[in-house]
Order: C-alpha cells, then structure tokens, then sequence
C-alpha cells in the first residue's frame, strides 16, 4: 500500500524533476546577485566631522561668558529670551471713573479682562451699587493689584458719612415719594424708577408680561428670571394689579399654534386641547380641561393656566 502511495507517474515525476530545478536556479540567484550588483557605500566621515564640530561648537558657547565672544558668536546677553505673558495678563491704563457709571468700553479701557467687566455690569443690571472705592474691590475676578492700582482714580468716597436722625427722615420721605406700579399696565420706564429695579429687569418684566397676557397674581414674578426674592420683596409695597386686564385665549377658536405660544402650555396640551375639540365639540367651560390627563401633572398647568381661558 505505501508503495502505491509513493508510486509517480512519468509525467509527476518529470514536474517534480522541474520544480527542483527551479528551486536550485532561484537559490543560485539569491547567492550570486549581491557580486552582479553591488551595493552602494555611503561616506559618512564629512556628516561626522560636521556633527562634532557642531557639538563643540555649543559646548564652548554654555561655557563662554555674556561678554559674546565665543567662538560661534553666541551671546546670552545679545538674544536675551522673551518673557511670555499669560492670556490673563493685562496692563492696567488709570484714569478717572465712575464704577457706577462707566459703560463697557471705558471699563476695557482702563485694562480690566473681560470677565471682571462682565461682572461689574451683571452686579449693576441686578441693582448693586457701588457706594465706596473699597466696594470696588469686591468685584469678582478684580486683582488686589488692579485694585490698588485703580483706587485713587475711582470717583468715589472713601467712607460713608454716618446720616444723622434729619437725614433719616429725608430718606424715608423720599421712600414714601414713589408712586404704586401697576404691573399691567405701568411701562418699562414705570418699573425703572422701583428700588432695585435697573433697565434690565424693567425690560425683562414687561416683556414676560406681555407674553402671559398679563399678570394674574403678583407671585407670578418669581417666575421671572434673575428677579430675587429679595428684590420682589423691596419692591411689592410699591406694587399693584389689576386682574380685569388679563388677555385670554378662546379654547373653542384657538388653534394648536396659538395655544402653544403661551408660557405656561406646551405642545402637548395645545394639540390636546384641539384634539378634544374636534372630537366631542366646543367646550361649555374652561373646566372641561381637566379630564384631560394631560393637564393631570405636578407642574399644575390647569390652575396656572385657568386664568388666561375664555369659552
């Protein structure tokens, strides 16, 4: 059996003579193409002179001293390194200012970096004062370098006078001098002239109000953003509303749009309200909403809602 197994046919047998023979011719070649074609050799010895001469070169020249006299000519004095300064660094320009008054580009003028003027006029928009040059200091992101540098030249006292029992008096005639706002219908300028109330806040309170259609109740002010319980609590002795000027919405002639561009609804329950609509009639009464699941949530939109719907 191994013989059959090993037993070749004259024409396997001439392959296999063939292929050997191939075999042996390409290791001939192999071996002998390195004498047919010989290798390129490379002179390194300049490359090697130059490299040396170099490396000494600039080891003499840490070793010469600041005089420049070595032997490349290099100097520590001659090409003295630059000092990078940072990003944040800023030189500061003085001159006279009012902190309370200057606008942004007088502020960048003086050297300030944006950040510290960014909060210097979000500490004026939300009715901060700077009554002494040491409340300047406080400013976030001021240096106590660029304060000391500044101080002399901000328009400010030094320290408050201690107001005497008169002057006490003036002030609070003058708190009494401020007429009732009546937040639904009093303009920007109106709300301006309220205690810690700047143009910002003016503007950003009509503008909210405007978008409700008015205001239901004066707690609705919290909801406007920036305006602190403290601020709305100094203000609301001078406030007032009327409730007969609130704009409302016809749920039986609105559509989803309309609904929807109420602060206090959201897509969900504009397209429920028209879905509804559609489906069973005009509604008989605004709270017909409330078997609705969609106004069934945690934020209280129906109550929130109710005021600003008619039928």
């Amino acid at each position: 059996m191994l013989k059959d197994f090993l037993y070749h046919n004259s024409t396997e047998r001439k392959a296999s003579i063939l292929l050997m023979l191939l075999v042996f011719v390409l290791m001939a070649l192999c071996w002998c193409i390195p004498y047919l074609v010989p290798t390129p050799k490379y002179d390194y010895s300049q490359f090697k002179k130059e490299a040396a001469a170099f490396a000494e070169g600039l080891h003499e020249a840490e070793k010469s001293d600041d005089s420049g006299n070595s032997e490349y000519g290099y100097s520590s004095t001659k090409y003295p390194k630059k000092e990078k300064k940072s990003d944040n660094q800023r030189e500061i320009n003085p001159f006279p200012f009012d902190p309370n008054n200057a606008d942004k580009n007088t502020l960048m003028e003086l050297g300030l970096s944006e950040k510290t003027v960014k909060g210097i006029l979000n500490y004026r928009e939300k009715g901060g004062v700077f009554k002494i040059k040491s409340d300047f200091s406080k400013v976030y992101s001021l240096k106590e370098e660029e304060f000391e540098a500044l101080e002399e030249f901000i328009q400010l006292p030094d320290s408050l006078e201690k107001k005497s029992f008169g002057d006490k008096k003036t002030t609070e005639r003058k708190k009494t001098d401020i007429p009732t706002v009546n937040v639904n219908s009093a303009s920007a300028e109106d709300f301006d002239k309220l205690p810690g109330i700047g143009a910002s806040f003016a503007e950003r309170i009509v503008k909210y109000r405007d978008a409700l259609g008015g205001f239901a109740d004066l707690a609705q002010l919290e909801e406007i953003y920036g305006l602190s319980d403290s601020i709305i609590t100094k203000i609301s002795p001078y406030l007032s509303i009327s409730s007969g000027s609130i704009k409302k919405i016809n749920i039986n002639k609105s559509g989803a749009e309309e609904l929807k561009s109420h602060p206090y609804l959201r897509w969900r329950h504009a397209n429920a309200i028209v879905k509804y609509r559609e489906k069973n009639g005009l509604y008989k009464s605004v709270e017909m909403l409330r078997t609705l699941h969609e106004f069934n949530d945690s934020e209280g939109t129906y109550w929130k809602i109710k005021p600003y719907l008619s039928i």
